[in-house]
Formats: structure tokens, C-alpha cells, sequence
């Protein structure tokens, strides 16, 4: 019980990066058109800007530099947002943080245009940083990576929209989590040691990154379940109802009766209407997975935190580690 006051206490240096972050991506993208309108659409609905603020608390446990690495964090940032908007389009979602998604708001074609002209500022406000204008070494270190983690989320997102035969595939779902997910979770620990020219360190920064992103989607896919539709701004049965085979549910089935068993698999075959998926999600609930999956998380949270030990001890650090905590702990 005594951890979430410290826990609590993060609520301040996230959102000072937050604010940040989102102030220079809005002065990058005046909203004065439908087409930012819409490129700004899920940034304004809010977020925690978990992202930047890894950026920039890699960065800092070498440089105080903060002005200089803000671009470098938005970047990170406006990449992810463009990811959102596409998956929505992609998986038909009609609500994301609370609000309608994009293309509900403005239309299908507005939200492609709106997820690539984010993508495109991502490179164009990178080049706003000082810090890489004096090394421009690094500059080409971090466009390279920010491209080929780009390149991974889409094959991620590939996966996740390939029908797979086995119903329980864990390596595939641990694959995909780590394009999809941790992709962009590694962008953003290895861009603050790229941007800090401590080249020495990436390594370590990627372990964080993978295993920070899994814990993460886990949590995320057992919110998915078990968490409160208020809280995750996203409908009960979400995963179910679009065919998606998540670890919670993989864990589910293998725990299954026989007749739980088959309504499972009648809901992912698309037989199932919205009263049937929210009764057999208050089935799954009560099977009791949630210690089984957050065991789980917790492993690669452990990982995550063991990652960090190669860095320099000071209050960066202490934050990234407490990002650990905060992440496995989350409600929404």
C-alpha cells in the first residue's frame, strides 16, 4: 500500500513532458484546417505521453539539455499518433480516449490524410532540435531508427490483421506485441541515448524499451477484459468482438470448460452479438486470469527495471524505473 503515493508523485514529471510535448506539436501543426483539425484530433483528446517522456529521461541521465530533446521526444510522439489513426481505420474502432476516432469524426479519407501528414511531421519537427543540428551524426542515427521501428509496427499491424489458424499462439502474440508495441517503446529509449551520443548504452536502452512495451500491451490486452470501460475508454469485449487472440484470452481457453471453450471460439468465429460477448467476457472474468496474466507482466517489468542497472544512478533513472511500476499498476 505504501507505493502508490510514489507511484502518485510521477504524475507531475509525466505531465510536465506531456504539456511539453504537446505544446510544440500543436505550435508544428496550427489547427486552422480540417486536415490538422484531424492530425490533432487524438493529441488534444489528452494521453499520458509515455513515449517523450522516456525520450527524455534517457537523454537526461547524461545531458540537461531539455529544450534540445523536446523535438526528439514530439517526434517520437507524433509517430505514434499516426499508428493510432491508421489502426482505427484498420480495426473499425469508433472510439479511442474518450472520443470518437478520426475517421468517425472526420471521415475515412481525412484520417488517412491525417495519419500521413503526422508521420511526415515526425521527421520535420526532429529536425527542429538543436542538439542534432551540432551532431548531425546523430541526427541520421535516430531518422534511421524511427524509420525501421516505423517499418516494424506495420508488420506488426500486418500480423495482427492475418487470421491465424492455431488459436493458441503464444510466440506469434509475443511477436506481434513486440513489432506492434514495444516497437515504438525502443524508438523511444534508444532516441535519448542516440540524441545524448552515448552509443555505448543502446543496448541496455532496447532491453528496456521490448520489455517495458510487452508489460504494457499485456496489461493493456487484460484491461481489454477485465478492466472498467469508463476507465480504458473503450468498449466491453473490444478484442473479442474484433477477432483478436491475446495472451488473456489464450490463457482464458486453456483454462476453459468444455462449453466456455465453445462459445469462445463461436464469438471469434463472429457469431456472436454484443449481448453474448459481454456475458462471456463476465465468464472469462471468472476464471480468475488476471494474477496468471499480471504474473506475466510482471517478468518483463522485471526485465525492464534490471535494464536500467547499467545507467547512471540519479533521478532519471529512478523515474524510468518507476514508469516500470506505474505501467503494471495502470487501470486505464
Amino acid at each position: 500500500m505504501e507505493e502508490m503515493p510514489r507511484l502518485m508523485g510521477m504524475d507531475e514529471p509525466i505531465g510536465k513532458v506531456a504539456s511539453e510535448v504537446t505544446g510544440l506539436i500543436k505550435k508544428a501543426m496550427p489547427n486552422d484546417t480540417k486536415l490538422y483539425a484531424a492530425a490533432l484530433h487524438l493529441i488534444s483528446a489528452g494521453g499520458k505521453r509515455l513515449r517523450p517522456f522516456i525520450v527524455v529521461k534517457f537523454f537526461e541521465m547524461f545531458e540537461d539539455d531539455h529544450e534540445g530533446i523536446l523535438p526528439v521526444a514530439a517526434s517520437v510522439e507524433l509517430i505514434h499518433n499516426f499508428t493510432l489513426v491508421h489502426d482505427d481505420i484498420m480495426d473499425r474502432d469508433d472510439f479511442r480516449h474518450g472520443v470518437p476516432t478520426v475517421h468517425r469524426a472526420y471521415g475515412e479519407p481525412f484520417a488517412i490524410l491525417a495519419g500521413d501528414t503526422l508521420f511526415a511531421k515526425a521527421f520535420q519537427i526532429l529536425s527542429l532540435s538543436a542538439i542534432l543540428r551540432r551532431h548531425p551524426d546523430r541526427y541520421m542515427k535516430i531518422a534511421d531508427l524511427l524509420a525501421g521501428q516505423s517499418i516494424d509496427i506495420c508488420e506488426g499491424q500486418a500480423m495482427d490483421i492475418t487470421k491465424i489458424s492455431d488459436f493458441y499462439d503464444r510466440d506469434h502474440y509475443m511477436e506481434l506485441i513486440k513489432k506492434k508495441t514495444s516497437a515504438l517503446f525502443i524508438a523511444a529509449s534508444e532516441a535519448g541515448v542516440l540524441a545524448a551520443g552515448k552509443y555505448e548504452h543502446i543496448g541496455a536502452a532496447k532491453r528496456y524499451g521490448e520489455s517495458l512495451g510487452s508489460a504494457f500491451q499485456i496489461v493493456d490486452d487484460l484491461l481489454g477484459i477485465v478492466g472498467n470501460p469508463k476507465d480504458t475508454g473503450k468498449p466491453v469485449g473490444d478484442d473479442i468482438r474484433e477477432g483478436k487472440k491475446t495472451l488473456p484470452i489464450f490463457i482464458a481457453f486453456s483454462m476453459a470448460g468444455e462449453s466456455l471453450k465453445k462459445d469462445i471460439l463461436s464469438a471469434y468465429e463472429g457469431k456472436s452479438g454484443q449481448g453474448q460477448i459481454e456475458r462471456l467476457v463476465e465468464q472469462i472474468r471468472g476464471l480468475g486470469i488476471e494474477e496468471r496474466v499480471k504474473e506475466i507482466a510482471s517478468a518483463y517489468a522485471e526485465e525492464a527495471r534490471g535494464a536500467l542497472s547499467s545507467f547512471p544512478k540519479c533521478q532519471s533513472r529512478d523515474e524510468l524505473g518507476e514508469l516500470v511500476e506505474l505501467v503494471i499498476k495502470r487501470s486505464h
